[in-house]
């Protein structure tokens, strides 16, 4: 249950996705501006949704 395989995890919009650094979709982003997750973080805000494995394929490919 870690951001890597969560449907809430985005990559696209954060600004450290080139570090392998995620922002979390299911949060407010207007409490949690600037906020960013490794794709190692376990999810701790009890919203973990399993994200397909052609996501997450996609995922470990641009993260490397």
């Amino acid at each position: 249950m870690n951001c890597l395989n969560c449907s809430n995890w985005s990559l696209k919009d954060s600004p450290l996705r080139v570090y392998g650094y995620g922002k979390c979709r299911a949060l407010n982003a207007d409490e949690n501006p600037g906020r960013s997750f490794s794709s190692e973080n376990v999810c701790r805000f009890n919203k973990f949704a399993q994200a397909p494995a052609e996501t997450v394929a996609k995922r470990e490919k641009v993260i490397g």
